[in-house]
């Protein structure tokens, strides 16, 4: 079974992302903060990560550098609001799979995952 690390520091959020994730047969952690997520990282290892572009102390992209020096095979999906596409661009020119806007399409979100 995959394993999946979610990051966002919006609570429902991770509950819809858990819930859905676990409905198709994903094993699911959960994080609401970049120092929670590498805590998390440090007693697990993951296949992919669905990380926040913006967390409350940091953003995704960083947090997806530090997750990857960790698991180098890692995959990443960076989650993002409207405002930030760029960012979320550039996020993959570092290294990210692709990325999803919120609010996502269930459908889209499965397909990528």
């Amino acid at each position: 079974m995959s394993k999946i690390l979610i990051v966002d520091d919006d609570a429902s959020i991770l509950k819809v992302l858990r819930f859905r994730l676990e409905a198709g047969g994903y094993d699911v952690s959960m994080a609401l903060s970049k120092e929670e997520a590498l805590n998390v990282a440090k007693d697990d290892t993951f296949d992919l990560a669905l990380l926040d572009y913006k967390l409350g102390d940091g953003n995704g992209v960083d947090l997806m550098e530090q997750l990857q020096s960790m698991m180098p095979a890692i995959q990443v999906i960076i989650l993002t609001a409207f405002g930030t596409i760029d960012n979320a661009v550039a996020a993959m020119k570092k290294g990210a799979y692709t990325y999803l806007t919120k609010p996502f399409d269930d459908t889209e979100l499965m397909l990528q995952v």
